[in-house]
């Protein structure tokens, strides 16, 4: 009997696989058209390699290091993003028709992401910047 010929199996290939993928990733592969680019890396970064020699790892723990910062940096845009756009959505739903309070809330929602502070502080900031505009009192009694 005789054996079929089967292909190959390419590291390459197991990241074609679209079983394997998910769909947001089919999506995003699709926008960015990283065929060109994949090749173009994978050809710079042999070359590299073998340009550095006995002095590969280096090139190793710089592209660990860049993955792990590229990875770190696309999570933060998400997170800021969905924070940003729930804070804007919600700020407009809030403000119905009045739109001089939507436009300040915008702004304020716009300048506290600008900070990067986490969201209780920044809560926080806001419940004592409000209550210092309407003049209410200090913890021991009195208005400052």
């Amino acid at each position: 009997m005789a054996r079929r010929k089967t292909k190959a199996v390419k590291y390459h290939d197991l990241d074609e696989d679209p079983s394997c993928e998910h769909v947001v990733d089919q999506a995003v592969r699709v926008r960015v058209g990283r065929r060109d680019l994949d090749r173009t890396m994978v050809r710079t970064t042999t070359a590299i390699v073998k340009a550095l020699g006995a002095k590969r790892r280096l090139w190793f723990r710089f592209e660990a290091a860049a993955d792990e910062l590229r990875s770190k940096r696309e999570a933060a845009y998400f997170e800021v993003g969905v924070e940003y756009g729930i804070a804007a959505t919600r700020a407009t739903a809030m403000a119905g028709g009045r739109k001089n309070v939507n436009a300040l809330a915008q702004q304020v929602i716009r300048e506290l992401m600008r900070t990067g502070v986490a969201r209780d502080e920044v809560l926080a900031a806001l419940l004592v910047a409000a209550w210092a505009m309407i003049g209410g009192r200090t913890a021991k009694g009195s208005s400052r």
